[in-house]
């Protein structure tokens, strides 16, 4: 694992910025195609570190969000309906996301783990109600996560890579770093997944 990171690592500072913009391009294909990205965002901060791992998985994501929406709509919609009603949880969530303000629903699915992520995708797409910039707005929420992984990636690739005590001593604070890091998004999401319960349950009354 450690030499194919490195193999992946070394071809991609060869290729310079176009590197950098082909990984975005194949996370943006990803998502568009309901394919999960924790992977590759692991992968992203693994090969790009933590600023250049965050703004490409960043772009990568909100393109693939973009793609995703427009081809649901336009091309895949009788796919997507039919998942739709073969899963009552999401024919829950369409509802309560076609109220007003529904903008503010995607933003605590982007926070909360209840739901996948191509999921939610593919009932957003599928929401009459929600609109395109707002979608695209509260998709924000993403940043948290994405952050995480993105640390979670870095340092795993650091920790293949040890050698010496110094070295051992700045793992070790990346590792503290890390959980940290889980432990403010995990409080963020368990906060997101109770009001989002709650919208759901009265969805049912």
């Amino acid at each position: 694992m450690p030499s194919l990171i490195a193999h992946v690592e070394t071809f991609l500072r060869e290729l310079g910025p176009v590197g950098w913009i082909l990984f975005i391009a194949l996370y943006a294909l990803a998502v568009t195609f309901y394919v999960p990205g924790s992977v590759l965002t692991l992968l992203g901060g693994a090969l790009f570190g933590p600023r250049l791992g965050v703004l490409a998985v960043l772009a990568g994501a909100f393109l693939g969000m973009a793609g995703n929406w427009f081809l649901t709509r336009q091309w895949l919609r009788p796919w997507a309906q039919r998942k739709l009603e073969q899963n009552p949880r999401l024919q829950r969530l369409e509802q309560v996301l076609s109220r007003d303000e529904g903008w503010k629903l995607v933003a605590l699915l982007r926070l909360s783990p209840l739901f996948p992520f191509v999921l939610i995708n593919l009932v957003c797409a599928l929401t009459s109600n929600l609109r395109f910039p707002s979608y695209m707005a509260a998709s924000a929420a993403i940043l948290p996560g994405t952050v995480l992984y993105i640390y979670i990636g870095d340092t795993v690739r650091q920790g293949l890579t040890l050698d010496g005590g110094l070295e051992q001593s700045r793992f070790f604070l990346r590792i503290l770093g890390v959980a940290a890091t889980f432990a403010v998004v995990w409080l963020v999401g368990r906060t997101a997944s109770r009001v989002l319960k709650k919208q759901l349950s009265e969805t049912d009354t």
